[in-house]
């Protein structure tokens, strides 16, 4: 999740629930990002698209 394993061994066991959640939040979020562009794809105008790939590249 980001973390480099050697530093995960010294990390107490309240941390490591700590960065588990908020990974578990961001993979979540991701996802629904995910879901929703594949959609508007899915059904959207070629132009919308396509500029919504412009956008994601600016980023």
């Amino acid at each position: 999740m980001g973390h480099p394993p050697a530093a995960v061994w010294s990390y107490t066991p309240r941390q490591i629930a700590g960065f588990l959640h908020f990974a578990a939040v961001r993979m979540k979020r991701e996802q629904a990002i995910d879901l929703a562009t594949g959609f508007n794809a899915a059904r959207g105008k070629p132009q919308d698209v396509s500029k919504r790939i412009r956008e994601l590249q600016k980023e």
